[in-house]
């Protein structure tokens, strides 16, 4: 990058082809200038081996820096809600969720939910699993019982953002592979910007704060509850266009 500004080259369209080593600047490179997004068509290819049923997974978390709950840490990423869709062979899909905002500890029903629903077979699409894997093994050292089906359930985790990093780009994702940057190109339709309320990950913590607050109305709360299942639903249903576009 130094060198590229020491030639006075401040604008990625100006750039060489061939210039930059690294095959991920070189397709951002490209594609800026093309104005067109590319899909490598091998893209697919570790996805269609996998089983069904398959589910599509995301957590919200809440993170106190004074811990309120026994056996928590400070800033330590408490799990309150989780979206998962499931895709039958056929293509039918089904919902579930989980969301607690009674103001408790949710983790154990949060993991005892979680595992009723995923059962033991079928890959578990998440996007980001570092976190998603991080929360698991926070639950299973917290509720040793839930422990083994909560690793079972973090072994069978795949990644979809590595996969649309090496695989996919479109203009309009100015660089980034975050779900939010890349749904709009894929399903224009679906953009977080038409949610109220809650519309990423930091207002969701905010809405969980407001909804367990003593002074919040129920109606309120309620209006934040129909909200929060509003945006976890939309984390889900953008990895499903994500997966079937690659």
């Amino acid at each position: 990058m130094e060198a590229l500004l020491a030639e006075g080259i401040e604008d990625v369209r100006d750039i060489p082809a061939g210039r930059l080593a690294n095959a991920t600047h070189e397709r951002i490179r490209r594609v800026t200038v093309s104005g067109r997004p590319e899909l490598d068509p091998q893209a697919g290819k570790a996805l269609r081996g996998l089983a069904y049923p398959r589910y599509y997974l995301d957590f919200e978390t809440i993170a106190f820096p004074v811990p309120i709950w026994k056996s928590t840490r400070p800033y330590q990423p408490i799990p309150f809600q989780w979206s998962c869709h499931i895709e039958r062979r056929d293509g039918a899909l089904d919902h579930t969720e989980f969301l607690d905002l009674s103001g408790d500890d949710p983790t154990r029903a949060f993991a005892e939910n979680l595992i009723k629903t995923l059962g033991d077979r079928g890959p578990i699409f998440v996007y980001n699993q570092g976190f998603e894997g991080r929360v698991l093994e926070d639950l299973a050292q917290r509720h040793r019982k839930l422990a083994p089906g909560l690793q079972a359930i973090k072994s069978r985790l795949v990644d979809l953002l590595p996969i649309a990093r090496e695989s996919y780009y479109h203009p309009a994702m100015r660089g980034s592979w975050s779900i939010k940057a890349v749904l709009p190109t894929i399903a224009p339709e679906l953009d977080y910007a038409e949610l109220e309320d809650v519309q990423d990950g930091g207002q969701a913590q905010e809405a969980y704060l407001e909804a367990v607050a003593p002074e919040t109305e129920r109606s309120r709360k309620a209006e934040i509850m129909a909200a929060l299942r509003r945006y976890c639903g939309r984390d889900t249903e953008a990895m499903i266009r994500l997966a079937r576009l690659l």
